[in-house]
C-alpha cells in the first residue's frame, strides 16, 4: 500500500514542477467570467433558453466550473448532488439510472441524452436495455441538466422518471483554446489509478468555421481481489475517448454542429464482492471481464427564422458490449435439483441412459424413476457427475444496439405572450445479442480450449417509432402563465432469435428462428402552470403523463399469453416553490410530487424456468419531497444542499401466475433509497500573486433500501443507510489549478446493490474506499 501512496506523491511533485513552465506560456490569457449561481444558469430544458428559477419544472443544472470544483469526471459523481436521482450499480461498470424511484427492468425510465442524442443500451436476452448507462467523460463538458419528473412530451419515451442532459462545449469560431488536466490517484485496499485529459479550439475560418478536439484516458484503480482464479485489483478499469466537433456558421441565421464520439471502457472483471468470503475478495470461478465501445455521430441544424428556431438533429450510434458472466454456483444450485437430469438422459448422446439403452426415455424430468434398466439414483448419479465435470461454468454474451435518431423542431423565439415548441421524432433502432455457455478452466477461470458449448442462442430485437408533439406557453396576464403539451407516439417492436443447442442446466432446448411482434400508439399529456408572485419568487404546478413501449419476449418456457407485454405509463402531479432572497445571495426551492404508475413492467421469472422476461404487474404510488438550497453568504463562502424523501409503494397485488415472489398492495418498491441528502460548503479566498484559494467539503447520505419487494421473501435484503465525506483543496486562477483531494473520507463501505440467489452468497456493490489523489489543469 505504501508504493501505491508513494507514486502518487511522485505525480504530484512532477506535476508540481511542471507548472510555472505552463503559467509562463499563459501570461496573455483572458480572465476567466466569475462563476454563475445556481440560479443564474442558463438552460434549454424546455427546447428554448431559460434561467433555471425561471424555468416552470422541477430542475437542477451544475455548470462546468461546477463540475470541476466538485471534481466530477463522470454521472456517478453527481448523482447525490440531484434529489432523487439514483444510480444502482451492478457488476463489470452495468448500471441502472433512475429518478423519482422509477425503475424497473424494460425499457429506460430515464432520458439520457449527450447533446442531442437519447442513448439506450442494448436489450440484452431479457429485453431490459435500462439495465446499462453509457459512461462518458464530463471534461470539457459546457453543463449537466436533470429535469425531474416525466418529460413525455418533449422527449418521449423513456423520459417517464425524468430527463437527464449532457451538453458539450461546442467549437468557438473566434478564438484558440484548450485546456489539459492531470490526475492521480490511490485507493485502499488497491492500486493507483491516472488520468489524461486535453481539449483544443481551433478558428480555421474566422466567424465561420472552427474545430474542437477532446481526448481522454483514465485508468480508474481496482480494489476487489479473486483469490479463487489468483486475481488482484480485478475491477480495474480503463476509459479511453475521443470526442470532435466541427462549427459551422455560414450566416448569422444558419449554424451546423458535427459531432462524433468514439469511446472504449475496458473492465478486467467484476467490482461486486461476498462479504462471506472477506472484505472486498470474491470468489467468482469464472473471470469475469467486460468491454464496450461506443461510436456516435451527430448533426445538429439551427436556423433563425422569422417564427422560431427551426432545429434538425440527425444522429446514429452503435454501442458494442462484450460481458463475460460466472454461473457457476447458479448452476450447481440446479444441478443439485435434478430438475433437468431427465433432459440430459433423454438427449444427451453420452449419457448413462442412452448409452445403454439408446431411445429409451425417464418418466420424469427428475430422473424420480428408474428407465432402460437403470435405477433412478443411478440416472441421477449419471447427471450430476457430468454437471460437475463441466465447473466452473461461464456464459459469454456479445451484444450491440444500432441506432437512427432523427428528430425535427421548431421552438419560439421566447418574446412575446406566447411561446411554442412543435416536433417530429423518428426512430429505427436494432440489436443483438449472442449468448455462448461454456465450461471454464477451474485454476484460471477461462473458459476451455477448444470451447466447450454447453447451450448457446442469439437474439434479435428492432424497434421503430416515430412521434409528433407540441408545447404551447401562454402569458395569460403578466406573472401567470399557462403551458399545455401533447405528443402522439406510434411504435413496433419485433423481437426474434434461435436456441442453438441443449442447456441441461435451464432446460433449454433447441429451437428454429422465431419472431414476436408487438406495437402500440397513443398520447402523452402535459399541464402547467406558473405564477410569478414577485420577480424572486415562482410558484408552478404540473400534470404530466410518462410513458415507454412495450415489447415482445422470447424466452424459452414462457406460455404464449406471456410473449408479448404492454406499454406502461404514469401521470405525475406536483407543485413547487423557486424562491431567490436577500438580493439573491439565498436560493431556495421545494416540490412534492404524487406519481401514479399503471401496469408496470418488471423482470419476472417463469415458475418452471431459470430465464428472467418482462411482464406487466401490478401498479404503484410513489409520493415524495425534494428540496435544494443554496446560499452566499460572505464573500467567498458558497453553501449547497439538497434533501429528497420518497414513498414508493404497491397500490395493488402484481398478480400473475409466472411471477415468483410477487409482491403485494402496500409493500414498498425495491433498491430504492428512502431517503437521500447532501450539503457542501465551498471557500474560496487570496492565496498568492493572483491565485486563490479554494477549499470544498462534501457529505452525502443514503438511505434505507432493499433488494425485492416482499419481506418474507429468502432473497429479501435490507441495505444502505450510510454517509460519505469527500474534501476537496487546492489553488487556482484563469490559467491553472492544482487540487489535492480525498473521497471517502472515513472509508465507510456503502452497500449499493445486493445481488443473491438461492444456493450461491450474496455479493455487494459498495463504494470504493479511501481514495486519495491529485488534479491539475491547465486553460491556455
Amino acid at each position: 500500500m505504501a508504493t501505491q501512496y508513494g507514486r502518487a506523491v511522485f505525480l504530484i511533485s512532477v506535476s508540481l514542477f511542471a507548472l510555472p513552465l505552463g503559467a509562463q506560456a499563459q501570461e496573455t490569457a483572458p480572465q476567466q467570467a466569475v462563476s454563475e449561481g445556481v440560479g443564474d444558469i442558463v438552460v434549454t430544458a424546455l427546447r428554448r433558453a431559460t434561467r433555471v428559477q425561471d424555468t416552470p419544472v422541477a430542475i437542477t443544472a451544475l455548470s462546468e466550473k461546477s463540475l470541476q470544483n466538485l471534481g466530477a469526471t463522470g454521472i456517478a459523481d453527481v448523482v447525490r448532488q440531484v434529489p432523487g436521482l439514483n444510480l444502482i450499480a451492478g457488476e463489470s461498470g452495468r448500471t441502472r439510472i433512475s429518478i423519482r424511484g422509477i425503475q424497473t427492468a424494460g425499457e429506460s425510465t430515464v432520458g439520457l441524452y449527450y447533446g442531442e442524442t437519447p442513448l439506450t443500451g442494448p436489450s440484452g436476452t431479457s429485453s431490459d436495455p435500462s439495465g446499462v448507462t453509457p459512461n462518458l467523460n464530463l471534461f470539457d463538458v459546457e453543463r449537466v441538466e436533470v429535469l425531474r419528473g416525466p418529460q413525455g412530451t418533449l422527449y418521449g419515451s423513456g423520459s417517464m422518471g425524468g430527463t437527464l442532459r449532457v451538453i458539450f462545449k461546442k467549437p468557438d469560431l473566434t478564438k484558440y483554446e484548450g485546456a489539459t488536466e492531470f490526475g492521480g490517484e490511490a485507493v485502499e485496499h488497491g492500486e493507483f489509478g491516472y488520468s489524461l485529459k486535453g481539449a483544443v479550439n481551433v478558428p480555421i475560418i474566422s466567424d465561420m468555421l472552427a474545430a474542437r478536439l477532446v481526448l481522454y484516458r483514465q485508468q480508474n484503480p481496482g480494489y476487489v481481489d479473486d483469490p479463487t482464479i489468483g486475481k488482484e485489483n480485478l475491477n480495474r478499469s480503463t476509459l479511453e475517448g475521443a470526442r470532435f466537433q466541427l462549427g459551422f456558421q455560414p450566416t448569422d441565421t444558419l449554424s451546423m454542429n458535427f459531432m462524433t464520439i468514439v469511446q472504449t471502457q475496458k473492465f478486467d472483471g467484476t467490482s461486486q464482492w461476498a462479504p462471506s468470503v472477506g472484505e472486498f475478495v470474491s470468489e467468482q470461478k469464472v473471470a469475469s471481464p467486460a468491454y464496450d465501445k461506443l461510436q456516435l455521430y451527430a448533426l445538429e441544424t439551427k436556423w433563425e427564422t422569422g417564427i422560431g428556431t427551426l432545429a434538425l438533429n440527425n444522429s446514429y450510434y452503435r454501442w458494442d458490449v462484450r460481458q463475460t458472466n460466472d454461473n457457476s454456483d447458479n448452476y450447481a444450485s440446479i444441478a443439485a435439483s435434478n430438475r433437468y437430469c431427465g433432459l440430459f438422459q433423454n438427449t444427451y448422446g453420452g449419457s448413462l441412459l442412452q448409452g445403454t439403452s439408446a431411445g429409451a426415455t425417464t418418466s420424469s424430468s427428475t430422473c424420480a424413476t428408474g428407465a432402460g434398466g437403470l435405477t433412478s439414483a443411478q440416472l441421477q448419479a449419471d447427471y450430476q457427475a457430468w454437471a460437475g465435470s463441466q465447473q466452473p461454468i461461464g456464459n459469454y454474451q456479445p451484444r450491440f444496439v444500432r441506432n437512427y435518431v432523427n428528430e425535427l423542431r421548431l421552438s419560439s423565439s421566447g418574446k412575446g405572450p406566447l411561446s411554442y415548441t412543435f416536433g417530429l421524432f423518428r426512430e429505427d433502432r436494432d440489436d443483438r445479442v449472442d449468448t455462448l455457455v461454456f465450461a471454464g478452466i477451474p485454476a484460471t477461470g477461462e473458459p476451455q480450449q477448444p470451447t466447450v458449448d454447453l447451450g448457446s442462442r442469439y437474439v434479435i430485437d428492432v424497434v421503430k417509432q416515430t412521434a409528433v408533439y407540441g408545447e404551447i406557453s401562454y402569458h395569460l396576464f403578466e406573472p401567470l402563465t399557462l403551458t399545455a403539451g401533447l405528443r402522439y407516439y406510434d411504435y413496433k417492436k419485433t423481437v426474434g432469435g434461435e436456441n442453438l443447442g441443449y442447456n441441461y442446466f435451464n432446460g433449454q432446448v433447441p429451437s428454429a428462428y422465431a419472431e414476436v411482434s408487438a406495437n402500440a400508439n397513443g398520447l402523452i399529456q402535459k399541464y402547467n402552470l406558473d405564477l410569478k408572485i414577485t420577480p424572486d419568487v415562482m410558484f408552478y404546478a404540473t400534470a404530466s403523463q410518462g410513458f415507454r413501449p412495450g415489447g415482445a419476449n422470447l424466452t424459452p418456457g414462457i406460455p404464449e399469453s406471456a410473449q408479448t407485454y404492454a406499454a406502461d405509463s404514469l401521470w405525475n402531479y406536483e407543485a413547487g416553490f423557486k424562491t431567490q432572497w436577500f438580493d439573491r445571495k439565498l436560493t431556495f426551492n421545494i416540490d412534492a410530487y404524487r406519481i401514479d404508475w399503471n401496469n408496470l413492467q418488471t423482470s419476472v421469472r417463469a415458475t418452471y424456468g431459470n430465464f428472467s422476461y418482462i411482464g406487466n404487474v401490478g401498479s404503484a404510488r410513489i409520493e415524495g419531497v425534494e428540496v435544494e438550497a443554496s446560499a452566499a453568504p460572505v464573500s467567498g463562502l458558497n453553501l449547497n444542499a439538497s434533501f429528497h424523501y420518497v414513498k414508493p409503494r404497491l397500490t395493488a397485488d402484481q398478480v400473475s401466475a409466472e411471477v415468483t415472489a410477487s409482491g403485494l398492495k402496500g409493500d414498498i418498491l425495491p433498491l430504492i433509497p428512502r431517503t437521500t441528502a447532501s450539503a457542501g460548503a465551498e471557500y474560496t479566498f487570496p492565496a498568492f500573486n493572483d491565485f486563490e484559494g479554494l477549499l470544498r467539503a462534501d457529505w452525502t447520505y443514503t438511505g434505507e433500501m432493499t433488494s425485492q419487494i416482499r419481506p418474507t421473501n429468502s432473497l429479501y435484503r435490507e441495505f444502505g443507510k450510510y454517509s460519505m465525506v469527500n474534501l476537496r483543496a487546492g489553488v487556482q486562477n484563469d490559467r491553472m489549478g492544482v487540487f489535492l483531494y480525498v473521497r471517502n473520507l472515513f472509508n465507510k463501505i456503502g452497500v449499493n446493490s445486493i445481488s443473491s440467489a438461492a444456493g450461491v452468497p450474496d455479493y455487494w456493490a459498495t463504494t470504493a474506499p479511501r481514495t486519495l489523489g491529485a488534479t491539475i489543469y491547465s486553460n491556455f
